[in-house]
This record gives C-alpha cells, structure tokens and sequence, in this order.
C-alpha cells in the first residue's frame, strides 16, 4: 500500500506522434516532486540517445515536469530498444508496429502497439473462473458510475487473483509430482499430490510461507513422510523457475498506470480507443489490462497525397488538350 501511494504521485504518459512520411517522435512526460520526476523505473528504456528537460510546472510550483524525447525513422529501431530492456519490464513482451500504406489518393497511417498477456501461470483457463462481466471490470471496459460499481471492480479484482492462486496451486502440484517422479522412490506416488490441491491453495492464496520451496516441507508434513524432503537435493532446485514467476507476478502487480497517447497525421479512420479528441488518442496501461490477454492500442488515419491529385488533374487537362487540338484539326 505505501508503494501504491508513493507511486501515485507522479503521473506518467508516453505519446507517440506519427509522421506523414511514417517516422515519429515518442515523447515520455513524467510529472511529480522533485524526488518522483527523476526515478529511472520508466515503462520504456532510456538512454543518453534521448533528449532530455526539466521544467516547474506551470499549474503547480510544487511540481516538476521531465520530458524525454527522441525521433525514429522506423518502428524496428523502436522496438529494438524495447528488446534491449535490462529491468525487470523486459518480461514484458511488448511491440509497436507504424506503417503507411499507400492508396494513390490517399495514404493510410496505421498505428499499433501491444502488450502480451503477462500472466505467468496459465495452467488453468481464466474464462473457466473469471466471468465476462468481472473480466470487463478488472479491466475498466465498464466505467464506475456510483460506489456500488467500485464495489463490483473491486470484487472483480478478487476474483482475477483468486484465479491466479488457483492456477498457481496447480503448478505447484505439477512441480511436486514432477519432482517425486525424478526420484524415481517406488514410495513416494506422483499422483496422489492432487489430493493435496486445497491445502496448497488455502497456504497460497494466504501467502502463509516465506518462499514457494516451503511447499516441500509441507509436502513431507501433510503425508508424515520425510523422504520428501529429498526434493530439495535436485538441480536445478524444484521451485526455481516458480519463484522466478512469482516476483515477475508481483512486479507486473505493482506497475504504475500510465498513459500511451498516440497523435496520427490526417482524418482519423478507426481506433479502439475511447478517448479521441481531433488526432490524439488514449488508452491506460494498467496491470489488469495486459495481465489475462494481449492489450492492443490500435488507430488508423487518412492523409490525402496532394500531389496526385495535382498529377491526375494534369494528365486529365492533358488529354482534355489533346482531343480539343485533334477536334480542331478535325
């Protein structure tokens, strides 16, 4: 709760302007106090290639403003930074696509930008203990209204993290049952761990241990059998890689909001954004949105080609000439 609170107090948002040519400028405004502004835990890499300035905020002197700007001529060069990532947002699989597509008269600008589903444990379906509805809270396709519709987010909330433990729990019983059959003890049964399945979520989903690897010992206690215990000689350790999903859980749980704002050249033709205002869009980076299936940020926009219409309107005054002098020669 305290890093909620201190994390709230800057406001971020990346815009990305498109070019008619298909270049753009990507433009991170952070907004804060003198301490907040100047953290590095940003939701893209930044590096000396970015211009970089400081500035009061003009509507609050308490505050201050740090942009970080930069040109790309293309969203591969974009895209290889994000992949170059060395924090922790590098599990994060994120991509941006920026195309323009000729049509002659006109060209089209498309815009697309994508969080994958981050969640680590999948071994359940979400849709089989999220209902539509809880899923279209969580991830604030319906807008509060009144306090009984915070009630129902925060609900929906629950139940997406009560379908995380869930589905951990499950892996967990994979990862134990794996492990026993690796010791190859005609003693120890694989496949009576899922008997066990409702006292590893009640311990999971209370967080009652210091780390996953306690399971083994819970394991060994449950079934007063201390052979068990034999699963933490194995390498690489049990419970490597879950723990590894288990702080990649909780750092994708912490993740500030923060804006995307994209402003395309010409008539805007399409978006999935709910907030359009003239070229600019928006949509809110939340761990709810990217966490159970891919978020997309799309739009599309229309810029008319000057220049062919200039062409066509000569070669039709062209033709117009040439019949008027072969009618006259007539």
């Amino acid at each position: 709760m305290m890093v909620i609170s201190l994390c709230a107090c800057r406001e971020i948002t990346v815009t990305t302007t498109v070019h008619n040519d298909g270049s753009f400028t990507r433009l991170i405004t952070i907004t804060g106090d003198s301490s907040d502004v100047i953290k590095t835990d940003l939701p893209y890499p930044i590096d000396t290639s970015w211009a970089r300035a400081l500035r009061k905020d003009s509507t609050d002197t308490a505050k201050f403003i740090v942009t970080y700007t930069k040109d790309f001529r293309s969203d591969g060069a974009l895209n290889s930074e994000i992949l170059a990532d060395t924090g922790w947002m590098k599990q994060i699989v994120r991509h941006i696509d920026i195309r323009k597509r000729f049509g002659f008269f006109y060209s089209f600008i498309e815009y697309k930008e994508v969080y994958s589903a981050a969640n680590p444990f999948p071994a359940l379906s979400y849709k089989d203990h999220v209902t539509t509805e809880d899923y279209l809270w969580a991830t604030r396709q319906k807008e509060i209204q009144n306090p009984a519709d915070s009630i129902k987010r925060k609900q929906a909330e629950d139940t997406v993290i009560a379908y995380l433990m869930l589905s951990a729990s499950t892996e967990i019983e994979k990862i134990l049952a794996e492990g026993i059959t690796k010791l190859n003890d005609p003693k120890l049964d694989p496949n009576k761990v899922h008997l066990y399945h409702d006292s590893i979520y009640t311990v999971l989903a209370k967080w009652d241990t210091e780390k996953p690897s306690d399971f083994i010992d819970l394991y060994s206690q449950w079934t007063a059998d201390s052979s068990v215990l034999r699963l933490k000689d194995l390498k690489p350790p049990l419970f490597a890689d879950f723990d590894r999903k288990v702080e990649f859980l909780g750092s994708v749980l912490m993740l500030q909001d923060f804006r995307v704002e994209a402003e395309l050249p010409g008539v805007i033709t399409a978006t999935n954004s709910s907030v359009l205002k003239g070229n600019r869009m928006s949509w809110d980076v939340f761990p709810m949105a990217f966490l159970l299936e891919d978020y997309k940020m799309e739009a599309e926009s229309r810029v008319v080609n000057t220049w062919a219409f200039i062409v066509s309107g000569l070669v039709l005054l062209t033709l117009i000439v040439l019949l008027v002098v072969r009618s006259v020669r007539k």
